[in-house]
């Protein structure tokens, strides 16, 4: 064989190396491209989740508050409906 078919056979052995070296370096690259992804998918459902809990917790708080504001506004109409009714002895209305 002559230098130039040995180069060129190495050249070749070399253009295959490097395409099997890139596709399995691609290959990985995906994989951890994949795995990246798959993690942050299951971080994100899990903030959603503790987000959900959040707004549940606030949900519950509000009902609360809104009870307690109607028993109040119920508490101070009542109060006025009295000293509408029954005026004071300084002669208030």
């Amino acid at each position: 064989m002559d230098k130039q078919t040995i180069h060129l056979i190495t050249l070749i052995i070399a253009i295959i190396g490097s395409n099997a070296w890139s596709h399995t370096s691609l290959s990985e690259r995906i994989s951890g491209v994949e795995n990246r992804l798959s993690d942050r998918i299951v971080s994100l459902e899990a903030r959603i989740t503790a987000l959900e809990a959040r707004v549940d917790k606030i949900d519950k708080r509000l009902v609360i508050v809104e009870t307690s504001l109607k028993a109040n506004n119920q508490y101070i109409a009542s109060v006025l409906g009295q000293r509408l009714q029954h005026p004071d002895a300084s002669g208030e209305q």
